[in-house]
This record gives structure tokens, C-alpha cells and sequence, in this order.
């Protein structure tokens, strides 16, 4: 039998060639296995890069939520969860959602009765519970509804879902978007393109195909969604616009509680501080949303590290800016990946330079002296490249290290300062996209002639890829222009600016005045000033009574008559003098003085390094590591078991409380359970629902042991 030689397959079977140095692996990588292995690759990636990594977090809450509620609705137990909000994500607010969308705290599952029993806390006729009684929750299959694989029941089960969270809970219709979302991209991809497309029941395979979610129960119950949660919601309130008129107001009210003078001096108590600290990071945050066009909730996630200063641009002169670096701007990965031309979206960075003529919106001015702030007076320390550039602030006005502010905490500020400066809101409200839409709508059409924006340079700046989401572009500025057009409420003022016949009624600005113009400001300025006349004489009178009650008592002396020019001169001189807040300075006199520096017990929960919030059922475990090993990462560099009494004492009392409830859990844990978790769970499930509970069951067990007196 003669040898064979070399490979036993023909060459010309081979249809491309093997390197010499990649022959072994890659023959020892062949066959059915490595095929299954990139087909669970193919799988894997879809799944984890197929939408941003923060959006595919949430549809995994949305997913595992549902299905916790659907077992526990099987079982006919539904636990009492409870009712919180969660940060906006790519996924729960779209680009083109202007309003809040409240959300589900979908780690612990919804709350209330049994949602797959005909009552949903909505009023129905008994002919609507009649005609779907037919359908049967007790089949078989029933119970595989929310698998991976859908199956007839899909549909149902989502639609009760829906229902539940819209209906019976009362949330918005943002809800019930995200979890349709969540759903839908689930089955969408599983076992190629079977579940995509319109539902329905293929006879040829004997089986459903298509998206359940794009079925008519699911669609049939989003319409009644989007009917009830319009009747209810009234007219929309979309995100209101915050023009650069709005953001002047705001800082001159801000001015008013919080002078500028304080912001040199170093404050003396903690009520001082915390003000200061308050309206700085707030003036901080405005302006530098309203200058790169942010979302509030991108913004609050910029650290140290993104933050460049001290540079200089050789191309216009030399002019002094700091670089911004956006890494957290909304559907970025969705930008860089549509093509070639996205490739200047990617680094997201912005030269941020004075802006002397936009005070209020100077970001060049407030972010570097709210940054001064936080290292001289807060921290008391420079900055980490990890520090959190806008901390969350506690209740008690502390610093949380390690903790961004939540954007539920900047919507509050924003309603605050928005009411305090008594800004308009009849249209809709001041929320996440106020700033973008503010900033965006000046720029492209508010600014001076000649320094306004084209569309491109507005695109590249607000993060909209080349050709993708136009109607997006278009509400953001074409649609305020509309209304500012289509817009008579001013019919009854005696000017009219003809604001639909030329852009933004400019010609009513470039044109000459009318002899009725002329007349009316002359009438108007004639009665300003008789006003101001009055307001001077009187004045005058209270200067020659005051001059008339201090006369010398001996003798007397004749009235010599003041001269008009003299009395003019004061006039002058008290018109233009200027003038002085009424608002009382901060508080200085009374109040907490500041904590040691260095010294902070944090709150809990915390925020975990990938930027979630730790679980409730962790709670027991961080307070545990304050006691013994502390915290660095959050402020605590010296654990609390070392605390002195004299640092729990004075100005660092405030913290005494904080610091007792993670000695008493803490104690437990070690003395009397000599650290074991099993047997201290067993003990206390109350663990597993945060501090409060916990801490309560505790101080009972040691009533009982007779370890606690309680007060009387």
C-alpha cells in the first residue's frame, strides 16, 4: 500500500490558505465544537453589546421584575414591595421623550394584590369581566409564558403586566414603555428571526412566530395606557426650555439667599456651609449643562479625571479654556457605531472658555470656583481622579465621598430655584432636558447676529449623529420657533411684534419707529419720571426733617434756602447710588460649627464602583465593614470602632447617631454571633430589608436580654 503524502485532502478542496504559524491551532480548534462555541459567543455579544451596557441592565431589572411578579401572582402571594425611583437610562427615557417618566424600583418587585385576578384597581362592567372569562390561567403552558421561548400566552401575561403597573399602581406610561422594550428585544432574539415580526400562529410549523409584543393584546392594551394616562396627565407638560433670561433670574435670586461675598470667606458652621455649598454646586451644574447641551442626568456623573484645565489654544490666540470630557452623553455607542463619519463623536470633549457676556451661563466661571470650593472648604483636599465632581449632599448637608448627586436631587433644585426666582411654568416643567433645550435653542437661534450656530455645528455639539433623529433636532429648535410664531397671546399689548412674518420678529427690531411707538414710550417714560419726582421730593422732605429735629437748642437760626442746582445734585446722586440687598447674609451667627475635617460617617446605601446603588439586603454588611475596616472609598478613612469620644463630641456630633446604629448591628454580628452569617440571618431576615428594620429587631432582642433599658 503505498504512503500517503502530505495532507490527505486535494488542494484544491482547500478554498483559502493557512498560515505556517496558525496551521496547528487552528486545525486543532476545527470541527462542530468551535461552531457551538462562536454560536454561544454570537449569542453572548448580542445580548451584552447589542445595546448600551446601562440599558441592558435595566431590561434585565424590567425582566427579572416581571417574572417575579408573575410567580408570586401564580402562587397567589405578591409581596409588599416598595415604591421608589430609579435613574433614567438609555432605555426608560428616549431621545424623543421630553418628560420625566417615573420609574420602578424594579430590584424588589411590585407591590399589592394578586394582579391576575379580575380586579386591577380600575372601576370595570361586569360584561368587560365576563367576556374574558373564558380564558383559562390554570392551562399548562401557562406557567411558561415569561420563558425565553414565548409561547400563546405571552401576550396575556405581558398585557397584565402592563396593566398591573399602569392601572392598579398608578405609574406612567414610561413604565410600561420600557418594560415593552425589555420584552421585546428578549424574544426578539432568540432562535434567529422565529419571534420578530408580527405575532401569529404559523400552521405550516405547528407553532407561534413572530414578537408576542407586537401582538394585538399588547398593542389593544398600550392604546388604553396611552388614553388613560392622557386623560389623567391633562395637557402635556413637556421639559421646558431654559433660556439664558430664566438662568439670569435664577442667579440673581440665588445672588439674593447666598451673596457672592460669602463665596471668599471661609464658612463657620455647618448651616453656613451647606447653603454655600448648595447654591455653588447648583450654579456649577446650570451652567455647565446649559453650555455643552447635557442631560442632567449625564452630568452628575462627571468625575476629576474627566476635567482637563490650564490649557491654552494656539489657533485664537492663545485663549485659555479647560477641556470637558462627556463619557456618559446618552446613546454615544449607538453614534460611533452607525458609520465611518461618527468617528468626531467619540471622545465627546468639550473646550470650555470664558463666556463674559452669559454670566449666568459661564461654566468657565462656576464649575472651576465650585471645584475650589469642594477642595478648600468640603474635602479639604485635592481632588481624586475619581472624585465625583457634583457629590450627592445628606440630609444634613454633609458631603457624601464617593456619590454622585442623583438626578431626582438636581430636578429638585431645579424646581426650587425656579420658584424662587418665580420663572413661568403654565406650559410644562423645568426637568432632565431643560438645560439641553435651553442652551441648544439660544445658540441656533437666540444669540447675537453672527454668532448664532448652523445645524451642523449644532448637531456635533448636542451628540445628534448625521442623519438620525431629525424630528429629535426639529423639536428641540424648530418646534419653540413655531410656537414662538403661531404664539397671540399679546394681542391686547399696544405694541405688536409681528413674530410669524419675519425670523423670531426681527424686523420689528430692525425697522424704524412708528410716531405711535414714539408716543407711547414718551407717555410712558413721562409718567416714570412724575413717578420718581415724588419719590425724590419725599426724600428731600425727610432730609430737612431730620436736619430741623437736630438744631442746635441755644439760639436760633433763619433757613437759609437750598439751591436748585444743589438739590438737583442730590437728586443725581441718590438716583444712581447703589443699591443693597435686603436679604440677610448666611446665618454666622448661630448655628452647628463645622465637623473635624476628615471625619465622616457615610450614608447607606452607597454607590458601588460600576455606579449602581448597593442592595437594601447588603445594608447590614456595609455598616458592619464601617465599623471595623471603614470605608476609603466613601469618605470613612478611619474605621468607627477607633472613634475617640471627644470626635463624637462638639461639632462631630451630628454623627454620633449614625455612628451608634453601626455599633449596635455591628456588636451583634461579632459577640453574639461570633460572625456567622447563616446563624445571624436565621435570627434576623430583617437584614435582608435595609438598616431601619434590622435595627429594630435588634434593640428587641436586647430588650429581651435585658442589654437595653428603654427610655421612659
Amino acid at each position: 500500500m503505498p504512503k500517503t503524502q502530505g495532507n490527505p485532502c486535494p488542494k484544491s478542496k482547500t478554498p483559502y490558505k493557512i498560515a505556517k504559524g496558525k496551521k496547528r491551532g487552528l486545525l486543532a480548534q476545527s470541527g462542530q465544537a468551535t461552531l457551538e462555541t462562536i454560536t454561544a459567543l454570537q449569542q453572548t455579544g448580542m445580548k451584552k453589546h447589542g445595546k448600551a451596557e446601562i440599558t441592558t441592565k435595566k431590561y434585565d431589572q424590567v425582566v427579572a421584575a416581571t417574572r417575579k411578579w408573575f410567580v408570586m401572582s401564580l402562587g397567589g402571594k405578591v409581596a409588599e414591595g416598595k415604591k421608589g425611583k430609579a435613574e433614567p437610562s438609555a432605555a426608560e427615557e428616549d431621545e424623543d421623550s421630553d418628560s420625566e417618566e417615573e420609574d420602578d424600583d424594579f430590584e424588589d418587585g411590585p407591590a399589592g394584590p394578586d394582579p391576575i385576578a379580575p380586579d386591577v384597581g380600575e372601576s370595570a362592567e361586569p360584561q368587560d369581566a365576563k367576556a374574558d372569562a373564558s380564558f383559562k390561567f390554570d392551562a399548562p403552558e401557562f406557567k411558561d409564558a415569561l420563558s425565553d421561548t414565548p409561547n400563546e400566552h405571552s401576550p396575556k401575561v405581558l398585557a397584565l403586566y402592563l396593566v398591573y403597573k399602569i392601572f392598579h399602581q398608578g405609574k406612567k406610561i414610561g413604565t410600561a414603555d420600557t418594560a415593552r422594550a425589555a420584552w421585546k428585544r428578549l424574544w426578539k432574539l432568540q432562535d434567529g428571526d422565529t419571534y420578530r415580526g408580527r405575532w401569529h400562529y404559523n400552521p405550516a410549523t405547528s407553532r407561534w412566530e413572530g414578537n408576542p409584543v407586537d401582538s394585538s393584546e399588547v398593542e389593544d392594551t398600550m392604546e388604553s395606557i396611552k388614553n388613560k394616562c392622557g386623560k389623567n396627565d391633562g395637557e402635556r407638560k413637556h421639559s421646558l426650555a431654559m433660556t439664558k433670561e430664566f438662568m439670569e433670574r435664577m442667579f440673581a435670586w440665588s445672588d439674593k439667599v447666598c451673596p457672592p461675598s460669602s463665596y471668599s470667606s471661609p464658612s463657620t458652621t455647618v448651616e453656613e456651609r451647606a447653603v454655600k455649598t448648595k447654591h455653588l454646586e447648583y450654579k456649577a451644574f446650570a451652567s455647565t449643562a446649559w453650555t455643552i447641551w447635557s442631560r442632567n442626568f449625564e452630568l452628575v456623573k462627571l468625575q476629576e479625571k474627566d476635567l482637563t484645565f490650564g490649557l491654552e489654544d494656539p489657533r485664537a490666540l492663545n485663549a485659555p479654556y479647560f477641556e470637558l470630557n462627556l463619557t456618559n452623553r446618552k446613546g454615544w455607542q449607538k453614534r460611533i457605531n452607525k458609520t465611518q463619519k461618527e468617528s468626531d463623536l467619540r471622545s465627546g470633549r468639550y473646550k470650555i472658555c470664558s463666556q463674559p457676556d452669559l454670566p449666568a451661563c459661564d461654566a468657565y466661571h462656576w464649575l472651576p470656583k465650585w471645584r475650589q470650593h469642594l477642595q478648600d472648604e468640603v474635602y479639604q483636599r485635592p481632588l481624586l481622579p475619581d472624585d465625583y465632581i457634583f457629590p450627592a449632599i445628606g440630609a444634613n448637608g454633609i458631603v457624601q465621598t464617593g456619590e454622585h448627586i442623583s438626578h431626582e436631587d438636581v430636578n429638585k433644585w431645579i424646581k426650587e430655584f425656579a420658584a424662587g426666582a418665580r420663572l413661568p411654568q403654565q406650559n410644562g416643567t423645568f426637568s432632565t432636558h431643560c438645560f439641553r433645550r435651553g442652551g441648544a435653542q439660544y445658540r441656533f437661534m437666540f444669540a447675537a447676529v453672527g454668532r448664532r450656530w448652523t445645524l451642523r455645528q449644532v448637531r456635533w455639539w448636542g451628540g445628534w449623529a448625521e442623519g438620525e433623529h431629525r424630528d429629535t433636532l426639529i423639536k428641540y429648535l424648530l418646534d419653540e420657533l413655531y410656537t414662538y410664531e403661531d404664539d397671540y397671546s399679546g394681542m391686547l399689548l399696544p405694541l405688536q411684534p409681528e413674530a410669524n412674518k419675519t425670523f423670531l420678529g426681527e424686523a420689528a427690531a430692525m425697522g424704524p419707529a412708528t410716531t405711535e411707538q414714539l408716543s407711547l414710550l414718551h407717555r410712558s417714560l413721562s409718567s416714570d419720571m412724575r413717578a420718581m419726582s415724588g419719590v425724590i421730593n419725599n426724600l428731600v422732605n425727610s432730609f430737612a426733617g431730620i436736619n430741623s429735629a437736630h438744631q442746635p437748642v441755644l439760639g436760633t437760626r433763619a433757613l437759609v434756602p437750598i439751591p436748585l442746582a444743589m438739590v438737583n445734585s442730590v437728586n443725581q446722586s441718590l438716583l444712581h447710588a447703589p443699591r443693597v440687598a435686603t436679604t440677610p447674609p448666611l446665618p454666622t451667627t448661630s448655628g452647628h460649627p463645622l465637623p473635624t475635617a476628615g471625619l465622616i460617617v457615610p450614608d447607606i446605601p452607597v454607590t458601588l464602583p460600576d455606579g449602581s446603588r448597593s442592595l437594601s439586603r447588603d445594608s447590614w454588611k456595609i455598616a458592619v465593614q464601617h465599623w471595623l475596616t471603614g470605608d476609603p472609598a466613601h469618605g470613612l478613612y478611619k474605621p468607627l470602632k477607633d472613634w475617640s469620644k471627644k470626635e463624637l463630641t462638639g461639632p462631630n456630633k451630628p454623627f454620633a447617631m449614625k455612628l451608634r446604629s453601626r455599633m449596635v448591628i455591628a456588636t451583634e454580628y461579632i459577640t453574639h454571633y461570633n460572625s456567622d452569617e447563616t446563624s445571624f440571618l436565621a435570627a434576623y431576615p430583617e437584614a435582608n430589608q435595609g438598616l431601619s428594620k434590622l435595627l429594630t429587631a435588634i434593640n428587641d432582642a436586647r430588650l429581651a436580654r435585658g442589654e437595653r433599658i428603654p427610655r421612659k
